[in-house]
């Protein structure tokens, strides 16, 4: 059994940077996408209930999240993180 510590300049700790950040990217778009689903589909249930207030409500949390999206987005690659 090896127990071979990784020096934190080692090409093999940069990897496993790498992997720990492309899963808590995937993760973080993830619950992003739910949240935005959640909404909609909560928008169009009060619409179809005729719970005005609700739907209003719920369309612009959709809009909210879409458009803080689109600025991450915007921000992540001009900044190059």
């Amino acid at each position: 059994m090896s127990t071979r510590v990784l020096a934190a300049d080692s090409p093999a700790a940069d990897s496993v940077a790498a992997d720990s950040s492309a899963a808590l990217l995937t993760l973080g778009i993830s619950l992003y996408s739910i949240a935005i689903l959640v909404c909609l589909g909560v928008a169009i249930n009060a619409a179809r209930f005729r719970r005005r207030r609700l739907a209003i409500t719920m369309a612009w949390v959709v809009g909210v999240l879409t458009i803080a999206g689109v600025i991450i987005a915007i921000l992540s690659s001009v900044h190059g993180g």
